[in-house]
């Protein structure tokens, strides 16, 4: 059985809006050429993908199981057509990025500020996902680059390169400011609750496992959370005390919301890492994205 691909066409547009009406303003053609396109797909593969509900239409089963093969394919198709549109010229086209919440929060926040103030007319397609998931996007090619902290595992073929170096410090509410005038080692800071990553959100908890092993103390955090950005506002509601990058901490710092609890022996440096896949080429848009974010690296 050979279906038309404009039927897939179709139905991706349809289960993407939840809607027969809004895909066909996307279309460009009238609600009953898609809905009969849909029907026509429906009798090919011989089930039905949508039922109605109040706000619009919902993926059947059959639809959920179809669009997780059908969405992926053919967003890379749009993503390859932007990109060859845009593959020789800085008039168009768009990047897309996969970044971890401490490369953003580090490095790359800026870096793209200063590349949308150099090439606004660029589109800058920004995904915050896990270590993990940045890698995947650039392995197969979702996204043109990857920013990552380390540590991190990097398979072949991609090509990784070292942009920035950044320090954790241990930061604790203003409540523990009897901390704040000591250099302490870690097994002294047992008894205090510990606010961390979670192990399946981030490279992070697996960094501070080892760095835990190393000082001979069991990394065992009271509280762990899917968002690094969520570990300020923990401390500063006196729920712990936790591991941050040295920058983001120094406003809450400087405005004596958290204190620095000093550590005897500081944490070792990470790296933030920009990666691509070369088997990707990339257009002239993500080249100076390239070039942007390698000036001043580390």
């Amino acid at each position: 059985m050979l279906t038309s691909l404009d039927y897939y066409r179709v139905f991706y547009y349809v289960a993407k809006h939840r809607s027969f009406t809004r895909a066909a303003e996307v279309l460009t053609t009238s609600q009953p050429t898609v809905t009969r396109t849909v029907k026509n797909l429906e009798n090919d593969l011989g089930c039905r993908l949508f039922e109605r509900d109040r706000r619009g239409v919902v993926l059947t089963a059959e639809g959920e199981l179809l669009y997780s093969y059908v969405a992926p394919a053919y967003e890379r198709i749009l993503r390859g057509e932007e990109k060859f549109a845009g593959r020789n010229s800085m008039q168009g086209g768009s990047v897309y990025v996969s970044a971890t919440e401490t490369s953003l929060h580090c490095f790359l926040l800026e870096k793209l500020g200063a590349f949308h103030d150099k090439c606004p007319q660029i589109k800058l397609r920004v995904s915050n996902v896990s270590t993990t998931q940045a890698i995947e996007n650039v392995a197969v090619g979702r996204s043109d680059f990857a920013f990552v902290a380390s540590p991190a595992e990097i398979p072949e073929p991609l090509k990784s390169t070292p942009l920035r170096k950044f320090r954790d410090i241990l930061v604790g509410n203003a409540r523990y400011s009897e901390l704040s005038g000591g250099s302490y080692e870690l097994r002294q800071l047992k008894k205090y609750p510990l606010i961390s990553s979670s192990r399946n959100a981030s490279s992070t908890y697996t960094f501070y496992q080892g760095v835990f092993e190393a000082a001979g103390v069991d990394f065992r955090p009271e509280i762990e959370l899917n968002t690094a950005d969520l570990i300020i506002p923990f401390i500063r509601r006196n729920l712990g005390i936790g591991f941050v990058p040295e920058e983001l901490a120094r406003p809450a710092i400087e405005a004596g919301e958290i204190v620095r609890i000093q550590l005897k022996a500081d944490i070792p440096e990470r790296t933030i890492y920009g990666v691509h896949n070369p088997r990707y080429p990339l257009s002239a848009a993500a080249k100076e994205l390239l070039s942007v974010v390698r000036q001043g690296k580390a």
